[in-house]
């Protein structure tokens, strides 16, 4: 009797617990906020994102993802933005992102944490979310390179579109030549004097650290 009881409570709190990361709703949702830089300033056209999950409990009571897919919307000339949806036609679980591979400026900002807004859904048919983009730490240092260079010379053009290289490669020739290497995504730069000489593209690095850059 005893270990029935035990098994039930067990299913009990499994079911809460799938109760509390997954939810069905058939009916419509509005997602609305503003976006603005950390000075307050609006952020237009910059990607919102509602990414919905379909999980599903294993034999092992543990998630599994059998679909992912996205509604995404970009913010206008207020930095303001609105998100309609029937959550059900995304999954049963659901996050808020204020970033997107294409369209973000990762120069410029740091990408925030997504916010988990199943329970939110759940409980409201309307959901406003602010958010204040805060510059990237390297973004002092992007804006004086470009200073140094010329906001419309070749290199200050690849520094506002993809920041600082992870890898300078210079060479004695002349006019001297120097190589920009942008391991994480997947591109180089061969500059001779001012003018772009060639770029090579390869598949993407991450995770390894380039060696050091010549001096």
């Amino acid at each position: 009797m005893g270990q029935r009881i035990r098994r039930l409570g067990l299913l009990l709190v499994v079911v809460t617990l799938a109760a509390c990361a997954t939810v069905q709703i058939a009916e419509h949702r509005v997602i609305t906020g503003r976006i603005t830089d950390q000075q307050g300033r609006p952020v237009p056209g910059t990607p919102v994102l509602v990414v919905g999950r379909r999980l599903d409990l294993d034999l092992n009571f543990d998630y599994k993802e059998l679909d992912r897919r996205q509604l995404r919307v970009l913010t206008d000339h207020e930095g303001r933005y609105r998100a309609e949806l029937i959550p059900k036609e995304l999954g049963n679980n659901f996050y808020l992102f204020f970033y997107a591979e294409a369209g973000f400026d990762g120069v410029r900002f740091q990408k925030p944490e997504g916010i988990d807004i199943t329970g939110r859904l759940r409980e409201a048919k309307e959901l406003k979310f602010d958010q204040a983009l805060l510059d990237h730490p390297k973004w002092k240092e992007v804006q004086q390179k470009i200073t140094l260079y010329g906001a419309d010379s070749m290199r200050g053009k690849v520094l506002r579109e993809l920041g600082l290289p992870e890898r300078i490669d210079r060479g004695v020739s002349d006019p001297p030549t120097e190589t920009w290497w942008y391991y994480g995504k997947g591109i180089s730069y061969r500059f001779a004097g001012p003018a772009i000489a060639g770029s090579y593209t390869f598949q993407p690095i991450r995770g390894l650290p380039p060696p050091p850059a010549t001096k």
